[in-house]
């Protein structure tokens, strides 16, 4: 196995399996989730389906026409696969800022995902927005990121909004005084 096979599974693996491939010299430093808050439901709401069925059959006395156990069966193999490709949906669909970019990646499906990168050079301005009680309270919002080509990009139900544009303005800022140093001064005659 050659070493740049080694070094693109070393960094998809500390990636934590996330669809990016980082570029040469690039370092990870935040993978932004969705907010827990919005999993939550899928776990409590759908196996209430099993619990409902249980109470229909020992309070009402229905065994499903002789069919209890594969109604039981079924009913639990489509909660779990429900709660399970919420899961995977709410796992892959992530915000991934790298010391060179910040890409979004958009997952709406098993078979279908948008993936939107933009460079801190052509990020104008950012900014975030929590709307709402519960977004006060559970700390959520959405973040605002205006590009060059006026095109506005936004990220909803990002835990923890200031702690995110934070970290991407320190690295816009830090790309900007590295890019400065970097520039050759005019000549003083």
């Amino acid at each position: 196995m050659c070493s740049c096979s080694l070094r693109l599974s070393a960094k998809l693996t500390d990636t934590y399996r996330m669809p990016i491939i980082l570029r040469q010299n690039e370092n990870l430093v935040k993978i932004v989730r969705k907010h827990v808050m919005f999993l939550l439901p899928v776990f409590f709401t759908w196996p209430l389906v099993v619990v409902v069925l249980v109470l229909v059959r020992y309070l009402a006395r229905f065994d499903f026409f002789g069919y209890w156990l594969p109604v039981l069966a079924f009913a639990i193999l489509l909660v779990l696969l429900i709660v399970l490709y919420r899961f995977f949906i709410w796992r892959m669909d992530a915000l991934i800022i790298t010391d060179q970019r910040v890409v979004e990646n958009e997952q709406r499906g098993f078979f279908s995902k948008t993936v939107t990168e933009l460079l801190y050079r052509d990020i104008l301005e950012i900014s975030y927005s929590k709307e709402g009680m519960t977004a006060s309270i559970y700390n959520f919002g959405e973040i605002k990121i205006r590009t060059a080509s006026e095109n506005e990009l936004v990220f909803e139900k990002i835990p923890n909004p200031a702690e995110v544009v934070e970290v991407i303005n320190r690295i816009r800022q830090s790309g900007f005084v590295a890019a400065l140093s970097a520039t050759p001064s005019p000549p003083q005659y």
